[in-house]
């Protein structure tokens, strides 16, 4: 057993992946569905669902009493009836009950409906901005991120333009950027530094964006006022809040070209989302408007004559969940936001009999889903923690061979690791590879090298994920880092755009170390391990590599 293991025991490590995000630990992936939980729910269960779910955050409704105790909620909250803040206490009560860890972006779902506000009703505009404002409240005296808006039409046609009102188009949509505005302001005035979740904002009309004249389809769409609505917003929108459009339409998206051209029809200066915003807004919306996007679980559990359904993917629909999932990732800003309605993630009841699903918990529906979504989420925390479960069974194989470098390849005292070829740089001056049993019980060192590394492959199969560690001891002018690289069966290079290199970070002891998650690409037969090392000028330049370990996932 060789000193310094680099896996941590299995309680710190998790203690680790819970307080440091990894690589992509930024990205959030929020939840909602049919079993929306409401904050009494949250205040009697949040730490189990926390510590069951792999999610950054949780879509939650607001269920209160009036004075007369009749009920009311956050879903259906847009019409002209006015709301005291008294009657949020006890939701108050519930949130700051609440000791949320994992569940960092946390948003009250506020939805278009009922919908039926006329456009010229000033008091009942002004009733819907009070409420989305004690909404506000709520989030920011309970460390909530801020709103998750819903513009869909569950009830009255909110944002189609009617003629019979008696108003031209360009009449209603001055009227709906004004309340757009007052909606702003409401939030604002309780909450300035607000996240806006909308689960879209002009994505939903990029049709009309995409024409010279957008009015003419806008004054017969369903959404043809929401951009002025939207623009309104943006009028009042303070430095410091941020809207993100959710891009509902992500739920048929199949592939990264689908995601990467939303985004940037979402972001671009000449993208049908920009032309949707009046001149004097645009340079506010490409600071403060963010690219998002949803994600329908349904699609990958729906049987294939539904209309909602996607296939396997190499025989796998929860493969193809997890790649499209990464896409919409990597496409995103900051927010993805995974919807499901026929499971459930919790113990609120699901009513679905006749789905597939029928309101079975999700991970039972398709197993292996939680694992999957956490693994996109955040892969290098997801790893360490299945790292430190596999440790404590103590079923871990290390796929590299002579990993912990104890093991010269001859007698020579210029003999290298076993196992481990090199390579440097030939137009550069030659340094020194070796193996040294003078530190760490055997290791792998560098010396004077100013491009080059130590080198091994070992099999893989396409779609496999790995995680690969290693540990360096620097000295002098050294630049190390581990470099994973890909070739087909007979040796040939592939997929160079799949290279990943990892840094070597300081740890708790002068050994630094790097550690990494990777997925076989395609046509990949050999992944390669680089212990990659540049810079070194002089013999006093020299590099230690020690405990480098490849484990299936």
């Amino acid at each position: 057993m060789k000193a310094r293991p680099l896996l941590l025991s299995a309680s710190f490590a998790l203690l680790a992946v819970t307080a440091q995000p990894g690589e992509w630990g930024h990205k959030k992936f929020i939840e909602l569905g049919w079993d929306i939980p409401d904050t009494s729910f949250l205040r009697a269960n949040w730490a189990e669902m926390e510590r069951t779910t792999p999610f950054g955050g949780v879509m939650f409704q607001i269920a209160a009493k009036d004075d007369q105790a009749q009920p009311i909620s956050s879903q259906a909250v847009w019409d002209p009836k006015p709301w005291k803040r008294a009657w949020l206490e006890p939701a108050l009560a519930d949130l700051r009950a609440c000791r949320f860890t994992n569940f960092t972006d946390n948003f009250v779902r506020f939805n278009a409906t009922p919908g039926n506000l006329d456009w010229a009703d000033d008091a009942g505009w002004q009733a819907l901005a009070d409420k989305a404002g004690h909404c506000a409240w709520l989030m920011q005296q309970t460390g909530g991120k801020g709103l998750a808006i819903d513009f869909e039409s569950y009830g009255a046609r909110q944002f189609r333009y009617d003629a019979a009102k008696g108003r031209s188009f360009a009449q209603t949509a001055a009227l709906a950027r004004r309340r757009g505005a007052q909606f702003t302001q409401g939030i604002a005035r309780e909450f300035p530094q607000a996240v806006l979740l909308a689960l879209w904002l002009n994505s939903v009309n990029f049709q009309a964006g995409n024409l010279p004249l957008p009015e003419a389809v806008l004054a017969s769409s369903g959404y043809g006022l929401l951009p002025a609505f939207i623009d309104g917003m943006l009028d009042t929108l303070p430095p410091t809040m941020t809207l993100v459009d959710g891009c509902e339409n992500g739920y048929y998206m199949d592939s990264a070209e689908a995601y990467l051209r939303a985004a940037n029809q979402m972001r671009s200066w000449q993208g049908p989302a920009l032309r949707l915003v009046s001149p004097e807004n645009r340079a506010k919306y490409r600071c403060q408007v963010q690219a998002g996007f949803g994600f329908y679980l349904d699609m990958f559990l729906n049987r294939a004559t539904n209309h909602y359904y996607f296939p396997p993917l190499e025989g796998s629909r929860l493969a193809r969940l997890e790649r499209n999932l990464r896409f919409a990732r990597d496409a995103a800003d900051e927010y993805v936001w995974i919807y499901g309605e026929q499971c459930r993630w919790w113990s609120v009841p699901v009513q679905a009999p006749q789905s597939v699903g029928q309101g079975r918990p999700w991970e039972e529906a398709m197993p292996g889903l939680s694992r999957a979504i956490a693994f996109v989420r955040d892969p290098l925390a997801a790893a360490q923690a299945e790292l430190a479960r596999l440790r404590q069974s103590r079923t871990l194989t290390n796929l590299v061979e002579n990993g912990d470098l104890a093991q010269p390849a001859g007698p020579q005292a210029e003999a290298l690791p076993a196992h481990f070829s090199v390579w440097q740089d030939e137009k550069t001056a030659p340094g020194k590879f070796a193996w040294d049993n003078a530190v760490g019980g055997g290791s792998a060192r560098a010396s004077k090298v100013n491009r080059g590394c130590f080198l091994q492959a070992v099999p893989v199969r396409p779609g496999e994920t790995l995680a690969v560690q290693a540990q360096c001891l620097p000295r002098g002018a050294s630049n190390p880092s581990l470099i994973i690289r890909w070739q087909k069966e007979d040796g040939a290079w592939t997929q160079p755009q799949e290279d990943k290199t990892f840094l070597f970070k300081p740890g708790a002891s002068e050994w630094r170390q790097a550690f990494g998650v990777v997925t076989v690409p395609s046509q990949a037969a050999k992944l390669l391990i680089l212990l990659n090392v540049t810079s070194q000028l002089s013999d006093q330049d020299v590099c230690w590599f020690d405990n480098v370990e490849l484990y299936r996932l």
